[in-house]
C-alpha cells in the first residue's frame, strides 16, 4: 500500500534532489502519482472481493485453477510458482477456500501426497464465475 495522499509538489522534489542531476522531478512526481492511483484500485478491488466474502489471495488462487485451459486442478505448489506470496499466506488462503467449500481435493490423486491437486467445486465455480465480471469492471474503468 502507498499511504501518501498529498503528494509532493514538483518544486519540493525538484529542491531537495537539487545535487542529484540524474532525478527529474517531472518524472518523480508521475511515478508518485501512479503509485497513490494503484494504492487507491488495490482499495477498490480488496473492497469488492471482500464484499463477495474472498480475499484477494482467494481470489487469485481461484484464478490461478480456472486459467488452465488444459486442466481442471493444480497443486498448491503449483498456484505458489504463479503468485506472488509467501507459504504461508497461500497454505492459509486455500484452507480458507476450502473450508468455505470453494475448492476440494480433485478427483484422481497422484501417488505424491505433496502434490495433491486442488479443483474448485461447483461453488466455487460459481462464485468465481460471479466475481470476476466486478473485478475486471474495477480494473477497465482504473485511472493509471
Amino acid at each position: 500500500m502507498f499511504f501518501l495522499k498529498d503528494l509532493p509538489s514538483e518544486d519540493m522534489i525538484a529542491g531537495v534532489t537539487v545535487n542529484v542531476p540524474e532525478v527529474s522531478s517531472p518524472r518523480v512526481l508521475s511515478v508518485l502519482t501512479k503509485l497513490r492511483a494503484a494504492s487507491v484500485l488495490l482499495r477498490d478491488v480488496e473492497a469488492y472481493l471482500r464484499g463477495h466474502g474472498l480475499s484477494q489471495t482467494q481470489f487469485l488462487a481461484l484464478m490461478m485453477i480456472m486459467r488452465e485451459p488444459e486442466r481442471s486442478s493444480l497443486s498448491a505448489v503449483e498456484i505458489a510458482a504463479r503468485l506472488d506470496v509467501s507459504k504461508p499466506v497461500l497454505s492459509k488462503a486455500l484452507a480458507s477456500l476450502a473450508d468455505k467449500g470453494l475448492i476440494a481435493p480433485a478427483a484422481s490423486q497422484p501417488a505424491d501426497r505433496r502434490q495433491k491437486q486442488l479443483s474448485l467445486t461447483p461453488e466455487g465455480e460459481q462464485r468465481f464465475a460471479d466475481v470476476l465480471p466486478g473485478y475486471f469492471s474495477i480494473l477497465h474503468d482504473a485511472d493509471l
